[in-house]
């Protein structure tokens, strides 16, 4: 009966507080919308990073194989290609219309064939780091594959470029062969028979695709098989789909302000110390065990509602994956705001003033949010950010999350990071009981 109306007068004075239930609400909403759309996603959940524009730049590539560069890089749907020449592609990537710019050097096909340096520059958009790191990096991993299928075709036939981008004695070019284009080419090819140093050419060509057809058929023999499955839930069919970045940031949000809510209500403590009720409590019938068991349950339901109402916001706004089933959600909201009530409460039972107490839990909250996830997903965290963040609660908070929302999981796949929140929950309930004792009886709480 004690904590019961305990209870309810805490959460009359939080639900009072609307100016911080619409701060506790809105902002990390509005925060995973711009972190959302940021990174491409959509107001509806859809995936990922959208298609990155970039301008290609190549000034004597036949048409045809533009086209078919162009249908290749946007099958990929990583890319929308725009060709360009040099000046308008700057302009492009200066203006933040393309994320990058790819510049092929002239002659490219002459330069292949005659096994010349080829150089191939990125123009980035500083404005937009992230995707033109992609380009960067999706670039600079095709170089090393041709160089290195280029190292191996060299050591099996060096016959085929000695002598090649230098007069030969029947005194042919590369790069007269292919000057042109590709219709001139073609031509020029077709009509062989009637020239005997163009026809020894294209035989010699036809050697070099003979080999690099050979070369590419045993690369592609696969020694070593990696399979990697997507295991949906029993009964569950799998399909096939993009990830949903709402699914990421939500959590992350979540946890991180509910940490902030949660001090608010353990804060509360101070105030009852300031004004006497605490004082006057104490001397009736209720016990310590009393006392903490009421501040946190109501902390600890502060945060439960705070969170199935973002939760259920990110559904309606940004489809959100509420979990495999009705229940699992639930299960890592509860022990998650559980947790967080006993960090916040022992917090400001140790504490001997509101200030101190203030500033403190601001330093843990942004310090845990560091190491605990709430800035950098846990599964992209390096094995440092890890180490560190095994030690506060909300690390494993956003691991049952990431299991949960983002791997479509059940408790079974999540059960070590609850059962530590479960823990965190129990044990610091404990301490928090002992402490509040202790410092009653000697008159620390006066």
């Amino acid at each position: 009966m004690v904590i019961a109306s305990l209870v309810r007068k805490d959460l009359k004075r939080i639900v009072g507080d609307r100016r911080a239930l619409i701060v506790n609400l809105v902002l990390p909403l509005l925060l995973t919308t711009i972190m959302g759309l940021s990174f491409g996603g959509g107001l509806t959940g859809s995936s990922g990073i959208s298609a990155i524009p970039i301008a290609m730049v190549a000034v004597d590539m036949p048409q045809m194989m533009k086209e078919r560069l162009t249908e290749g890089l946007q099958e990929s749907d990583f890319f929308t290609v725009t060709w360009a020449d040099s000046s308008t592609a700057d302009a492009m990537v200066r203006a933040g219309q393309v994320a990058a710019a790819v510049v092929l050097p002239e002659d490219l096909t002459a330069n292949l064939i005659d096994g010349k340096d080829i150089s191939v520059a990125v123009w980035k958009d500083p404005g937009s780091p992230f995707k033109s790191g992609i380009v960067q990096e999706i670039l600079t991993r095709m170089i090393v594959r041709y160089q290195a299928g280029e190292a191996a075709y060299n050591a099996l036939w060096p016959e085929d470029r000695a002598g090649m981008g230098t007069d030969t004695e029947d005194g042919f070019l590369a790069e007269d062969y292919f000057a042109g284009d590709f219709n001139e080419v073609w031509k020029r090819f077709r009509n062989a028979d009637n020239d005997p140093v163009l026809q020894e050419a294209g035989d010699r060509f036809m050697t070099v695709m003979d080999h690099q057809v050979a070369l590419s058929d045993a690369l592609s023999v696969e020694q070593i098989k990696l399979t990697v499955n997507d295991k949906a839930p029993a009964g569950q069919a799998a399909e096939s789909g993009d990830v949903n970045l709402f699914d990421y940031f939500l959590p992350s949000f979540a946890v991180f302000f509910l940490m902030f809510a949660v001090a608010a209500g353990a804060r509360d403590i101070h105030r009852e110390r300031k004004q006497l009720t605490l004082q006057r409590q104490m001397l009736s019938p209720m016990t310590s065990v009393d006392f903490i068991v009421a501040k946190w349950i109501s902390a600890a339901l502060q945060g439960m509602l705070q969170l199935a109402l973002l939760f259920a916001a990110g559904a309606i706004l940004f489809k959100v994956n509420l979990g495999p089933d009705p229940y699992s959600l639930a299960v890592v909201i509860v022990l998650t705001s559980t947790a967080a009530a006993g960090v916040f409460i022992l917090m400001a039972v140790l504490t001997p003033t509101e200030k101190i107490m203030d500033n403190l839990s601001t330093v843990v909250i942004l310090i845990s949010a560091m190491v605990g996830g709430n800035f950098v997903p846990v599964d992209q965290m390096n094995a440092l950010l890890k180490n560190a963040g095994q030690f506060v609660f909300n690390y494993w908070a956003n691991l049952s999350f990431n299991e949960v929302v983002v791997q479509d999981h059940g408790l079974s796949e999540a059960l070590l990071p609850l059962l530590i929140l479960a823990s965190v929950s129990l044990t610091l309930f404990v301490i928090n009981v002992a402490v509040f004792s202790v410092r009653a009886r000697r008159g620390g709480l006066a």
